[in-house]
């Protein structure tokens, strides 16, 4: 497993909107929804990233992890 830093200048729930208006999943999902479930969704990213966040008051810093996969060819 990696760990990679996700920083962002700007507090998890504009996290959240930066994700709805420039990432096509999260947009879609969002979009998927009626009001309710969209505004659902969105409360559970933003508690999502705030839990994770590491960083100050007005930034947001996450750790992911991932998987590096490497295939070698016989």
């Amino acid at each position: 497993m990696r760990h990679y830093a996700v920083s962002y200048p700007f507090l998890p729930s504009e996290v959240v909107e930066f994700f709805r208006l420039y990432y096509g999943p999260t947009n879609q999902a969002l979009a998927s929804f009626d009001i309710g479930g969209s505004e659902s969704l969105r409360q559970e990213l933003d508690g999502l990233w705030s839990s994770h966040n590491r960083a100050g008051m007005d930034c947001t810093t996450v750790f992911a992890e991932y998987l590096e996969v490497i295939g070698i060819r016989a």
